[in-house]
């Protein structure tokens, strides 16, 4: 039976299901879209704001802040007083990320048979996570309980970092060593306030400002500002109230996600799903090394972690629940199919493979975390600011 949930737990827990079937509407939108109208999904994407400014650029680069603030709060949270309050409980999704980031990599180049192949530059695409509809869809499962939703952000973060690092060192042409030492120093001068306890918000703000525009100068994505800033003011202790922890959450699950899927989620199904495109291996090899390499990386280094009595388990979670969240982390739709238009493969048929292992990997993620949490309503945990 499930346990009761006071008002702002159930609102909380209505927002988050909102948020997910609206996100996941939003993706099939933005299919259908891509390929029974390419053109003006083309027109849609790349509608200019204002000069060097497209639709999609503003989405991907200034709104997506937001939902990386809240990412950056989130986690401050938790390493204060929730899940990752030690450094054992840090490194566990790190080491996740980490085995989940290099095993299907692994795969993909023993099935293409190694960096000798002329599909080798594809590697990367298969290492990626989507974080957003990762967590969209685990929080249309309502018994999941928070830790593990602070798992798989955790996970997500990091295996964004590693996808970040490779595309700068493996996919970028031009890599300005200058904007990235600045990058780096406003960085840590924003920490350095946070030990001083500077409470006023406009020194935070003002520095994510300046740390965005120096990382889009040394070719990082600049979204990353977001989580620096989000940790620094919950660390510094800024009145960020409850209230305004609430309208950002609002924002981000019902208007800032739901845009970042519908400009980025338009993959036109029209010409990938031709014979010529099935039957090319890529994309076999690409659905094979996400769809099993990611479970293998993550849930494998948390099994072993956990066998060896290395590690334990986050709190009210148990190995079904991790299993299933490991094959959350095979979508790596929107970030896969960035990489994969870096990698200069001779076609689009990897496209296929990416799409496959996102609907499989969404449809059986939920199935087996419904069987995992079915059982487990006393691990249910819904606090009144989640």
């Amino acid at each position: 039976m499930m346990p009761f949930l006071n008002p702002n737990g159930a609102i909380a827990l209505a927002k988050d299901r909102l948020g997910g079937l609206l996100l996941i509407a939003c993706c099939l939108f933005a299919f259908l879209w891509a390929t029974f109208h390419p053109s003006s999904y083309s027109a849609f994407k790349h509608y200019p704001l204002a000069e060097g400014i497209s639709w999609q650029l503003f989405v991907n680069d200034l709104l997506m802040v937001l939902f990386f603030f809240m990412v950056g709060l989130e986690l401050s949270n938790e390493t204060k007083h929730g899940v990752f309050r030690t450094k054992r409980a840090i490194v566990l999704p790190l080491l996740s990320a980490c085995a989940g980031f290099i095993c299907p990599a692994i795969i993909y180049l023993f099935l293409i048979g190694g960096f000798a192949s002329p599909l080798s530059s594809g590697w990367a695409i298969v290492t990626a996570t989507d974080i957003a509809l990762a967590l969209g869809l685990l929080s249309l499962c309502s018994r999941a309980p928070v830790s593990l939703k602070m798992f798989l952000l955790a996970v997500a973060i990091f295996d964004d970092l590693l996808a970040i690092i490779t595309i700068a060192l493996f996919y970028t042409t031009s890599f300005e060593v200058l904007y990235l030492c600045l990058s780096v120093g406003i960085t840590v001068l924003m920490f350095w306030l946070t030990r001083w306890q500077t409470k006023r918000l406009s020194p935070y703000l003002a520095l994510g400002a300046i740390l965005w525009f120096v990382l889009l100068k040394a070719g990082i994505h600049p979204v990353l500002a977001g989580v620096v800033i989000g940790f620094a003011v919950s660390q510094s202790g800024c009145a960020f109230s409850r209230r305004n922890e609430s309208v950002l959450q609002w924002t981000v699950t019902l208007l800032v996600l739901p845009l970042f899927a519908l400009s980025n989620a338009g993959v036109s199904l029209a010409g990938i799903f031709s014979l010529e495109s099935v039957i090319d291996p890529i994309a076999a090899y690409i659905a094979i090394a996400m769809l099993i390499g990611k479970p293998l990386g993550v849930f494998g280094s948390v099994w072993l972690g956990v066998r060896l009595k290395i590690f334990e388990l986050p709190e009210a979670t148990n190995l079904r629940m991790l299993f299933a969240l490991s094959i959350f982390c095979s979508i790596g739709l929107t970030l896969s199919l960035f990489i994969g238009e870096l990698s200069g493969l001779a076609n689009d048929h990897y496209k296929l493979g990416i799409v496959v292992a996102a609907l499989v990997a969404s449809i059986l993620g939920l199935i087996c975390m419904h069987f995992a949490t079915r059982h487990g309503a006393d691990v249910l945990q819904v606090g009144g600011d989640q």
